[in-house]
């Protein structure tokens, strides 16, 4: 890999989405920036070892298919995260479901099928994972560190965080719109 995909990377970790919002919304919580760290590590891990593994039998429909799954995933979490009736309800589960909705953020599907260069030797599929999880680490940290500096509360945390994610739904299955027509 070299600089460009690199930084192509980067920025697609470091622009807001699902793991982002939950990122910087355990930080206006105060959650353990460890454990919210380690969690999106873990779903970021597990979901490129499953996408470099695979990635030469991916069938374009597979794309479809994660965007459809996240989608309802983010619904339910940002739901949940609406009605919240008080900050702790979110608080335990801080880790879990960062984990759960990274594992399933397509931004790591991206990574592996689109950044990562197809013709890469099986060797450099580790450094590419490693990549992941070292740029990740760094935007991840960037997230937690912009939530920390915010204000507004527990409950706003939530509030926010839970209608960015079903925003982030809608955004997933737009594409798939013309295709329910036909």
């Amino acid at each position: 890999m070299d600089n460009l995909h690199l930084l192509e990377a980067f920025l697609l970790f470091a622009a807001p989405g699902p793991t982002n919002a939950l990122l910087a919304a355990g930080a206006v919580k105060r959650q353990n920036a460890t454990t919210l760290l380690a969690a999106q590590a873990c779903g970021y891990g597990i979901a490129a070892a499953f996408w470099l593994s695979l990635r030469s039998l991916v069938p374009p429909a597979t794309v479809q298919m994660v965007q459809l799954v996240a989608a309802a995933w983010l619904v339910i979490l940002g739901f949940r995260l609406l009605a919240a009736k008080r900050a702790e309800a979110t608080e335990n589960g801080g880790g879990t479901s960062i984990l759960a909705t990274t594992a399933l953020n397509p931004k790591a599907f991206i990574y592996c099928v689109a950044i990562v260069p197809m013709d890469i030797e099986a060797a450099a599929l580790g450094i590419a994972w490693m990549a992941l999880l070292v740029i990740t680490a760094v935007t991840g940290s960037m997230w937690l560190l912009l939530g920390g500096r915010l204000s507004g509360g527990k409950t706003m945390a939530d509030a926010i965080a839970g209608a960015a994610l079903i925003v982030f739904a809608l955004l997933l299955v737009r594409p798939l719109m013309p295709l329910s027509a036909i």
